[in-house]
């Protein structure tokens, strides 16, 4: 029986076991020169570049970081398309974490509590207390009618104290709430945890934050194409109500007009917080650059090097 088991066996097998074909030795293959294969390297990065947009900007490390004095720094891109719009790669970053004083920086989250709690036509008037809180910068006159939208321009054009108590006020008297109480909520909400403002215009040395949380803030404020259109205003003539007080404001950013493509900014100056800067330039159709200082003498100098800088380190299109 078993003779006759493995006999079955082998006539079930043989047409396999005898029609294998003998395995052949592959052939040696060179291996590619390092100059192929940076070749094909740079081949499937090109391919990328063309085929996914993400990759943009791309560094070219062929040019250096620039050496910048400033305490914090950051530069980052912002690509203003719907599927992108959470897009904020970071181009440059200095101590972007550490918390800083902003001084006047703090007047872009005034205007952002401003817009949302009270109408731009609206009648405020100036009080005793908006001109003493912090001097009397803006040229604003006790018992003056002026609008809310006027005010935005003292506010943020000439980065008037006494604007930024007006307005404040005004809001309080609108909405029953304290006005820096809502800049702090409206601070946790964007989940800028290492922000705090205890006054509307940033006197107080008190008002901090990082590069990183004001970038943050930044990209929420592209939601409000007006402070951006004031803030890149580098003169204005506008008046009271009535016409009677005329004012005539002079930006403070001293790039306008020296820098193409500007979008806004904001400045801002204290003894306690040096210069502090935040500039919007477009690169491409739809592709912003965000540089923020914080604590330097020359922000006007580093800001203009950085947004050169990027537009010669990255490749854009």
């Amino acid at each position: 029986m078993l003779g006759k088991f493995l006999i079955t066996i082998l006539l079930i097998f043989e047409p396999l076991i005898f029609s294998v074909e003998p395995v052949q030795q592959p052939l040696p293959i060179e291996a590619p020169v390092e100059e192929e294969i940076g070749k094909q390297h740079l081949s499937s990065i090109s391919s990328l570049w063309f085929s996914n947009p993400n990759f943009l900007p791309m560094r070219d490390w062929g040019i250096s970081d620039p050496e910048i004095a400033a305490e914090a720094a950051l530069v980052s891109n912002l690509a203003d398309e719907p599927s992108l719009l959470s897009k904020n790669k970071i181009l440059y970053q200095k101590n972007i974490d550490d918390v800083f004083p902003i001084a006047s920086l703090t007047k872009l989250m005034t205007a952002v509590v401003v817009l949302e709690n009270i109408n731009l036509s609206e009648e405020v008037i100036i009080s005793e207390n908006a001109l003493s809180a912090y001097g009397d910068k803006g040229g604003l006159v006790i018992g003056e009618k002026i609008t809310v939208e006027n005010l935005l321009y003292a506010l943020l054009v000439e980065s008037s104290n006494d604007a930024a108590v007006a307005l404040a006020e005004a809001v309080q008297v609108k909405t029953g709430n304290d006005f820096v109480w809502l800049m702090n909520e409206k601070a946790k909400s964007l989940n800028l945890g290492k922000t705090n403002f205890t006054d509307s215009s940033g006197y107080q040395a008190d008002n901090v934050s990082t590069v990183g949380d004001l970038s943050e803030l930044v990209k929420y404020i592209f939601k409000y194409p007006l402070i951006w259109q004031i803030t890149r205003t580098p003169a204005i003539d506008l008046s009271s109500i009535d016409g009677e007080i005329k004012h005539h404001w002079i930006s403070t950013n001293e790039l306008l007009g020296n820098l193409p493509n500007i979008i806004g900014g904001k400045t801002g100056y204290t003894q306690e917080a040096q210069g502090c800067f935040i500039l919007i330039t477009q690169q491409l159709e739809k592709d912003y650059l965000i540089t923020i200082i914080l604590g330097t003498e020359e922000r006007f100098a580093e800001a203009k090097k950085l947004v050169e800088w990027a537009g010669e380190a990255y490749r854009w299109e």
